[in-house]
């Protein structure tokens, strides 16, 4: 997953392709993604991912 392909989806869920190269679509919270997500693709096999602050730190 490259940094500037994430960067517009900053504070948001992200539904990613199994490679993980392609945003399938976004969304504000992950309710809402997975609504998108069953509408657009029987296939779930998308990955979920929540994109954090580039700007921001992160401690576990």
């Amino acid at each position: 997953m490259h940094i500037n392909l994430l960067i517009k989806y900053q504070n948001q869920w992200v539904a990613l392709s199994p490679d993980r190269k392609t945003v399938i679509t976004a969304a504000k919270n992950i309710n809402d993604l997975d609504k998108k997500v069953k509408k657009i693709q029987k296939n779930n096999n998308l990955i979920y991912h929540h994109v954090l602050p580039i700007n921001g730190n992160y401690a576990p």
